[in-house]
Parts: structure tokens; C-alpha cells; sequence
């Protein structure tokens, strides 16, 4: 199976969800050893399975940024912004930074 940017991203998304919740019935003082156990073997399965997603998501950024780009020539100002609205603020503010800082960068290279 071939997952795209996307999925590979939502993966990691429910992947730490998951942990939160197994590390929260850890906590629990209701649970037996054996319990205790599995759910520590299921945390380190999904710690691994975590970082060879973020080593394909690693991988694949580069293919995505050239199709990002190709896509984003293609779509109107309204497009653009809905697509935008759909990412997380943490990820918009990345956006930002980046736009931001590829501007100045753009700027100072004209100016000299």
C-alpha cells in the first residue's frame, strides 16, 4: 500500500494519541502487572512504528514539496485559503514563518 504525505501524517496524528491514552492507563493504580506489561510492549510497538513513519514522512517531503508547489500554482487565491484553513494553526504559523522569511530572504538578494 502506498500512503501519500497526508496519511502518513494522520497516522503519527493517531499514533500519539494512542500512547497518550496507554500512558494514562498507566497511571491508572487499578491494573495489574501482566496489564502493565502489555500496554508497555504495545507503547514501545507504537513508539517504533512512530519513527519509521516519520522516517517515510522524512522521505517524502522533498517529492512533496515539488508537487505542492505545482499544485499550489494551479489554485486560485479562494482555493488557496481553503486548503490553508484546513491545516492546524501550529502548521498555518509554520506557514507563515516560512513565507515570511523566504520574502526577506528574496528582499535582501534585490537590494544588493
Amino acid at each position: 500500500m502506498k500512503l501519500s504525505f497526508k496519511d502518513i501524517q494522520f497516522i503519527i496524528e493517531a499514533i500519539d494519541n494512542l500512547i497518550k491514552v496507554y500512558e494514562e492507563r498507566l497511571n491508572n493504580e487499578n491494573i495489574d502487572e501482566d496489564e502493565i506489561s502489555d500496554i508497555g510492549n504495545d507503547c514501545m510497538f507504537l513508539e517504533t512504528l512512530r519513527v519509521d513513519f516519520k522516517n517515510n514522512l522524512k522521505k517524502l517531503l522533498p517529492q512533496n514539496q515539488n508537487s505542492l508547489q505545482s499544485e499550489l500554482l494551479n489554485l486560485s487565491a479562494q482555493d488557496l485559503k481553503q486548503s490553508v484553513l484546513q491545516l492546524p494553526i501550529s502548521q498555518r504559523l509554520v506557514l507563515v514563518d516560512a513565507i515570511t522569511e523566504s520574502i526577506r530572504q528574496e528582499l535582501s538578494l534585490i537590494q544588493r
